[in-house]
């Protein structure tokens, strides 16, 4: 069990190297920003940019301060 346990992790860590290795050779950028909509209730939801909502909603923040409101 304990060998099992081992070779699981040790699987994990090269999966993940392997993970790594591939975004940065391909160029991804990890989130520069984020967005943080304050809701009426006074919950707070935070997006980061590369995610598909967090790049609608930086968009339209860009927009908005592009126009001046």
């Amino acid at each position: 069990m304990k060998k099992l346990l081992r070779r699981l992790v040790l699987l994990g860590a090269i999966a993940g190297g392997i993970y790594a290795v591939r975004a940065y050779l391909r160029g991804e950028a990890s989130a520069t920003e984020s967005v943080q909509m304050v809701l009426d209730d006074g919950s707070t939801r935070s997006l980061a940019s590369n995610t598909a909502e967090g790049r609608e909603f930086a968009d339209m923040a860009r927009r908005i301060v592009e126009i001046g409101l």
